[in-house]
């Protein structure tokens, strides 16, 4: 393996772009020094641990619960002396199949290269330079420590092995042991940072401290390995075509779907080949669902895949899928779905998310939204829920303090008050995020349960930016804490009853014209609800076009813009071949243009109808059609029962359903709906409209 050196010190950017050989990355080597410092470095480290050495310890004189001052002879760990130390994990040299040994080294992150006030920006007069912090500090020496963090899956806590730490035996997941035996070299010691290893995972109180460190922790090492895990028999085959799509395709700008001609011309594998099930097998590793994952891979700085002797680097890994994206490859890959959640994004998806979050912490570091952050790690997997918090608190300047100790529900009720005392105009977004069949036990409603993945697509998150509804038009969010702090007074107005509602919604828009079709059966009970509850409201045009708005939520497929007219034709048809009657609705309008299904095939009606197609499953998935005493139609949680309120809120974009509280003058908050009549602001126009205040628990 080729070190990576610097010069003295005015080459931090050759170092940083020397390229490593194709057949494996580096991995920090102990007593290497990786880029040497210039006299102002020096002098600022040697200030800092000057400085270090006269600070006291805040190494505990008694132990106390959760905490381990020697807890026991067989324990390798000793008590970190400062809120700002760490621990490195030294590797010992052997072949693979030697046991493994290892020693822990302590260290601080607190130390950073000030900023050298006599060097400046090439151009500029103002800016000055300040070298950055690729390292941490030994507690022993003084010296700077390089180190390689590993990302990876701990894999089944019930498959354990041996290593030896500190002279004593320790156990790691076989996930881990694997690792380390690939990160092992035969002729020098390797330093590491593991979270397993290097955290006492007993010793809750150090567990919360470090987890406070994780940024600094991944922003200062070297680099970062991702561990996939061993190679498998499809893995030169997946590799393969990675690359082969990201060579082809990057530079590829016809947006049209690509033909059987085009794979053909570009030397990809044809469609329904072997080589992309193998992709697709590789693409649904479990590190790629795993939440910590965002935090380390935004804020490392060299970021390579390891899948056994195989490796990927971070820029090939992005590009291809942006080429899988760009080209509409994605459904060509085979990814298991009965082997993940149902609502884990793929690995392609996840990759480009995290791309992008990259993009924005350059930029912005520290101010992504908490919010953002937990709606983006839902479909995450964590194997302690209190992580769907802690796992991004490294991203936000939004102020979290880590306790493993606390009920998972406390947790999520203090991120939620933290969102909303950081940006009380979030309210809105925070209570979209809220979808469940039954409430959390323990859990304020208005509280999303960040442990269960979202069954639904949002209808009203980010709706500021969105501008498609404005249910509560030209009124600004208003709202209190209870005095219990566990309730919110909000101001509201409680519109509607929900008189009727059907199954829960499992469809897709294709399956429309087939006879018995899940599909079809959802439709058809629409239509017998529609027909019995509803009523033109002032202002429709027609109870077909509340219908079909209704269905797709009167969102276009990119859910970012309202549903254009084209889809009301294609709609048209698809219910007349469904019903066997046409018109299907008597006040369904006759089109100048008639279609056929054959028409749905070709380039504008077919991207169309295939844009329709993504936002009624968008709209109606996992929801239910009701209507309402009003003789309105809408989209409603999968939790709403008949009797359940309708309303809007202060400032809100989209209305909520309520339900009675055991609590007399209390409201429960069941989710976000689509309610069609009221989505532009029209019930603040009618007859004794005035905002209340509704208290939510």
């Amino acid at each position: 393996m080729r070190i990576i050196t610097g010069d003295n010190g005015t080459g931090i950017k050759k170092a940083l772009l020397t390229t490593v050989p194709q057949d494996e990355p580096t991995i920090v080597q102990a007593g290497v020094v990786y880029r040497a410092l210039d006299p102002f470095e020096e002098a600022a480290l040697k200030s800092f641990v000057t400085r270090r050495e006269g600070q006291p310890s805040i190494r505990p004189t008694r132990a106390h619960p959760g905490m381990t001052e020697a807890v026991s002879s067989e324990s390798p760990y000793q008590r970190l002396d400062h809120a700002q130390d760490m621990r490195i994990v030294q590797l010992s040299p052997g072949t693979f199949e030697e046991p493994i040994e290892c020693t822990l080294h302590d260290c601080s992150t607190e130390f950073e290269y000030p900023i050298d006030p006599t060097r400046q920006v090439q151009g500029s007069k103002y800016l000055t330079f300040t070298t950055p912090t690729f390292h941490v500090v030994s507690i022993a020496s003084g010296q700077p420590i390089w180190y390689t963090a590993i990302s990876y899956v701990w894999g089944d806590p019930s498959l354990v092995k041996s290593i030896t730490c500190n002279g004593k035996l320790f156990k790691t997941t076989q996930n881990l042991y694997t690792a380390l035996r690939y990160l092992r070299r035969t002729d020098a010691r390797v330093n590491l940072w593991i979270d397993q290893i290097c955290i006492n995972q007993t010793d809750l109180e150090e567990k919360a401290q470090q987890v406070i460190l994780m940024s600094k922790i991944y922003k200062r090492a070297w680099n970062t390995i991702v561990w996939l895990g061993e190679e498998t028999a499809s893995s030169s085959s997946a590799h393969g075509t990675l690359m082969a799509v990201k060579d082809a395709l990057q530079y590829n700008t016809t947006e049209t779907t690509m033909s059987a001609d085009d794979f053909e011309r570009f030397a990809l594998p044809s469609p329904g080949s072997s080589a992309w099930q193998a992709l697709g097998e590789l693409l649904n590793r479990p590190w790629f669902q795993r939440l910590w994952i965002v935090q380390e891979a935004v804020l490392s700085h060299d970021v390579k895949f390891m899948d056994g002797r195989k490796y990927i680097n971070w820029n090939d890994m992005s590009l291809f899928t942006t080429c899988m994206i760009d080209n509409n490859l994605e459904s060509l890959l085979d990814l298991g779905q009965s082997a993940k959640h149902e609502e884990s994004e793929s690995g392609v998806t996840r990759i480009r998310k995290i791309d992008r979050m990259i993009d924005y912490e350059w930029i912005h570091p520290l101010q992504s939204s908490l919010l953002g952050l937990l709606v983006d790690g839902r479909g995450s997997r964590a194997t302690n829920p209190r992580d769907k918090v802690y796992g991004v608190m490294g991203m936000t300047a939004t102020p979290l303090h880590p306790n493993y100790t606390l009920p998972v529900t406390t947790v999520y009720t203090d991120a939620a008050r933290k969102i909303l005392d950081f940006d009380a105009s979030s309210l809105t977004d925070l209570l979209c995020c809220v979808d469940y069949q039954e409430p959390t036990e323990n859990l304020p409603t208005w509280v999303p349960d960040w442990s269960t993945p979202r069954q639904t697509v949002s209808i009203g998150y980010l709706g500021a930016m969105q501008g498609i509804h404005q249910s509560a038009k030209d009124s600004k969010v208003d709202w209190h804490y209870h005095l219990n702090r566990v309730s919110l007074n909000i101001s509201g107005f409680c519109y509607d009853t929900v008189n009727s509602i059907s199954t829960l919604a499992e469809c897709i828009l294709t399956d429309l014209i087939v006879r018995e079709s899940p599909t079809h059966q959802f439709i058809m009970e629409c239509i017998r609800q529609v027909s019995e509850h509803c009523q033109k409201q002032p202002g429709e045009t027609s109870l077909f076009g509340a219908f079909w708005q209704t269905l797709v939520a009167g969102k276009d497929g990119s859910g970012v813009q309202k549903a254009p007219p084209d889809y009301e034709a294609i709609f048209a048809l698809l219910l007349d071949t469904a019903t066997g009657r046409s018109p299907s609705f008597s006040d369904q309008p006759t089109f100048k243009r008639k279609l056929n299904l054959a028409n749905l095939e070709v380039r504008q009606p077919g991207r169309v109808y295939r844009q329709m197609q993504i936002a009624f499953k968008a709209a109606v998935k996992r929801r239910r059609f009701g209507t309402t005493a009003r003789g309105c139609m809408g989209l409603y949680p999968r939790g709403t029962r008949i009797g359940d309120r309708v309303g809007i809120f202060a400032g809100g974009h989209v209305p909520f359903v309520l339900r009675q509280h055991s609590e007399p003058g209390a409201y429960q908050l069941v989710g976000e709906c689509y309610q069609h009549g009221i989505m532009d602001g029209q019930i603040m126009s009618t007859a004794g409209f005035v905002f209340d205040v509704i208290e939510i628990r």
